[in-house]
């Protein structure tokens, strides 16, 4: 009771005035609320002042340090507990524990000598395998499951999703649909609405809003349903279903205000990508670094300089307290540079704290040659080339501007470094 409530010092009380307890339930019930409470160091000499241990103590202790990231203490405390203690939980949270930090090779080389294995296990070490990115072979494992749940299957698609692999993502959640009884979850709907909203697969993503209405899923909770479904639609140019969906969610959270100021943004809906962003600061939610990539992006496109200089300057007032960034920046530079205001770009990049990237300078570098600008260019072209950079697209845009102002030579050289 007290461990439920994180009173940990009420719960050892308890525990002490009981003299003589030596039950091992007692003391394990007492060692995994420091568990619980994530107190690691009582949990530790409770776990050294017992006067006899089963699995349940060992196991609290191992999943305590992998779960805290204490992998060399986990596998320590794992190699010392009797072989008999060792059951599935314990394993699960070693395999858990390294696969979480990216050690996959450990984690699978403990998932291969796992004596019994059960759906747990097989689930763990595929979301390890998708969290890191290693989706060819967490589809390995997939395939040679001896059983799937919702679980199996959400890891694979979402991590298709995060992956960046769209197509696959939608052509797993069909497998789903047709081999398994298993049925899709929010995460899981997540995940293939954002697979469609990059694909501008309109009909699929059509689709898929027919399934989460037709299974009633909840679109304003934690799992973000109505600001995915709010980006598909808007991504999929039909920023008036977007609209609709907005405003049919209950509860509004940064993600769905994004989701609709960025998707008006993209669309070229410039008046009402501001006014949404006006009725997210009066509704009371601040907006985050996500929002004004969105409202910037718009004012870059529509050349709306005085209201992208106010939208920056507001940007780390304190009713937003946003930093701006790296992207925040070339929004501006990319505005002003089309506005024709290298000066004050350039400007800009120097006031900047932190070192320019090679995205702002080619922000940069592409309006001087829109605008004719090759003293500036000179400049800029300059500190590009000091990035040792090997993106082809900036030697190409150098070239051009090179050869846009007459200097052949120039422009070959720039030629070359793309050659080798």
């Amino acid at each position: 009771m007290y461990a439920a409530f994180r009173d940990t010092v009420s719960m050892r009380e308890v525990f002490d005035s009981c003299s003589g307890v030596t039950d091992v339930v007692s003391w394990n019930t007492v060692l995994g609320g420091y568990v619980k409470c994530g107190d690691i160091g009582n949990a530790r000499m409770m776990f050294e002042e017992m006067p006899q241990r089963n699995g349940v103590s060992w196991s609290a202790m191992v999943g305590a340090y992998a779960g805290s990231g204490e992998l060399d203490v986990a596998r320590e405390m794992f190699d010392e507990m009797p072989a008999i203690g060792r059951n599935i939980v314990t394993w699960n949270s070693m395999i858990t524990g390294f696969a979480r930090h990216g050690l996959l090779p450990l984690a699978r080389k403990m998932f291969d000598e796992m004596p019994v294995r059960n759906l747990v296990s097989w689930n763990t070490m595929i979301r390890g395998y998708a969290v890191n990115g290693e989706m060819d072979g967490a589809r390995k494992l997939f395939d040679v499951m001896p059983e799937k749940d919702v679980i199996s299957w959400t890891c694979m698609i979402s991590g298709y999703a995060q992956a960046g692999r769209y197509t696959e993502t939608l052509e797993l959640f069909r497998e789903m649909q047709s081999e398994s009884s298993a049925r899709p979850n929010e995460v899981t709907m997540v995940s293939v609405l954002s697979a469609c909203a990059h694909l501008t697969a309109l009909e699929e993503g059509r689709w898929a809003h027919t399934y989460i209405d037709k299974h009633k899923m909840v679109l304003d909770n934690d799992f973000n349903l109505g600001a995915a479904l709010v980006d598909m639609y808007a991504k999929c140019g039909k920023t008036d279903m977007a609209v609709k969906i907005f405003h049919s969610l209950d509860q509004k959270n940064v993600s769905a205000w994004n989701a609709l100021i960025t998707g008006l943004a993209v669309n070229g809906d410039v008046q009402d990508c501001i006014d949404v962003f006006e009725q997210m600061k009066r509704s009371g939610e601040k907006p985050n670094d996500v929002t004004f990539v969105g409202v910037l992006t718009a004012c870059a496109h529509s050349g709306l300089v005085d209201e992208g200089r106010r939208c920056f300057q507001s940007m780390s007032s304190s009713n937003c307290g946003v930093q701006p960034e790296a992207k925040h920046y070339g929004c501006m530079v990319d505005m002003l540079g089309r506005a024709g205001l290298l000066e004050e770009a350039e400007e800009l990049i120097r006031s900047m704290p932190m070192a320019p990237d090679v995205m702002i300078l080619g922000a940069l570098l592409g309006a001087c040659r829109m605008h004719k600008r090759f003293d500036v260019a000179e400049r800029v072209q300059s500190e590009i080339i000091g990035l040792n950079t090997r993106q082809a697209g900036c030697h190409v845009l150098i070239s051009d501007v090179y050869a846009a102002a007459g200097k052949w030579g120039e422009a070959l050289d720039a030629r070359r470094v793309l050659q080798k």
